[in-house]
């Protein structure tokens, strides 16, 4: 939903030869004369900012570099100060010549001409349904006080939104398996390895991409989140640890034994954590009289420390908080955790027995398990 800016991807380092001329050429209906089209894409150097104007309907960026990069060009909203880019569309520069052409905007092109733009153009045809519905949702960024008082429309846009985030990733893992040899699947294996409720299909998808592009940075990263992953399985027994709280209490793991646990974890920084705090807050009070805690565990920094306690405070967190505020938090390393927001569901035995609930899922397993209990 959210436009986000940083959308460049690694240098492709698949091939180091002499520099390669690149062309990327854009035609659209309604393009008016005098827009401005902007070009990004990162390489080692770092950033590499470029802007044309349209005219005639036509606008064109040439260069020269190794290997290849992915990156987005978008029109009028120039991408080192906007916000949100309203109108954008991501490429890939390579050498060769990449046609887009736009019936309207941007984001609806149509890229061809080179071997991974051809490749990413049959995955956007393949997306393009769930695309079309997710431009559909309002981003909650962008509602009003009114609509973020609606709690209703809050949560249905945000289970909407994960419906279709999820549908957009099987997808996504489909055409992986179909095109194990193009850096377009790794680039968005990458990506799907952050939601560790996908990492079995990952895993195995990964295992049939090509050996060059498993040992790219990308690759050794994906494996790193997949080897992580196991550290802590359903059924496996919970490893305890201690943390303290913000006032310096040493809190244990093992002192919550007889109860049913969701080990938190998040940080001050992370949108989408807090936007899932809400969800939280609501198992908690629905359930906290049933057995039912949560324990917060947070992998802010020290520097960060006053942001972490502004942030309980403004979600209004009413369960304990812990951290040990180190650059690596030492229970989110026991517990295997790569991205955030990312949870453990432990039972009164110490047993885990989910892990990564996120909304309408959590109060469902929750409603479930303790009403049998």
């Amino acid at each position: 939903m959210r436009s986000v800016l940083l959308l460049i991807g690694f240098l492709i380092p698949i091939v180091a030869i002499a520099q390669s001329s690149f062309v990327i050429r854009g035609y659209g209906k309604r393009l008016k004369d005098g827009e401005k089209i902007f070009l990004s894409y990162k390489l080692p150097s770092g950033f590499i900012d470029d802007s044309t104007v349209v005219s005639k309907g036509y606008f064109e960026f040439k260069g020269s570099m190794k290997g290849f990069a992915r990156g987005y060009i978008c029109r009028n909203d120039n991408p080192k100060y906007a916000e949100f880019l309203r109108d954008r569309f991501e490429v890939y520069v390579e050498p060769g010549i990449a046609i887009l052409k736009s019936a309207d905007t941007l984001n609806n092109s149509i890229i061809s001409g080179t071997i991974l733009n051809n490749d990413n153009a049959i995955l956007i045809k393949k997306l393009k349904p769930i695309e079309i519905q997710k431009r559909s949702l309002k981003d909650i960024d962008q509602f009003s006080t009114e609509e973020l008082k609606d709690t209703s429309l809050v949560n249905k846009t945000k289970a909407k939104s994960l419906a279709l985030s999820k549908e957009s990733a099987l997808i996504e893992l489909d055409f992986i398996n179909q095109h194990p040899n193009s850096y377009v699947s790794l680039y968005n294996l990458l990506r799907i390895s952050k939601s560790r409720n996908l990492l079995s299909k990952v895993e195995t998808a990964f295992s049939k991409l090509n050996g060059t592009l498993r040992e790219l940075p990308e690759g050794i990263e994906i494996k790193r989140r997949i080897v992580e992953s196991k550290k802590i399985q359903i059924g496996m027994q919970s490893i305890d640890f201690e943390q303290p709280t913000p006032t310096g209490n040493m809190i244990k793991l093992s002192a919550y034994k007889g109860k049913y646990l969701l080990i938190d974890f998040w940080a001050s920084w992370c949108l989408p954590c807090r936007e899932e705090n809400p969800n939280v807050i609501a198992a908690y009070n629905t359930f906290k009289n049933m057995n039912f805690t949560v324990l917060s565990i947070s992998i802010d920094v020290l520097a960060d420390k006053a942001k972490w306690l502004q942030a309980i405070k403004d979600d209004q967190l009413p369960w304990t908080q812990v951290s040990d505020l180190k650059k690596e938090n030492t229970a989110a390393k026991i517990y295997g955790v790569t991205t955030i927001p990312s949870n453990v569901m432990i039972d009164p035995t110490g047993k885990v027995i989910a892990k990564d609930l996120k909304g309408k899922e959590l109060i469902d397993f929750l409603s479930k398990t303790l009403s049998a209990n």
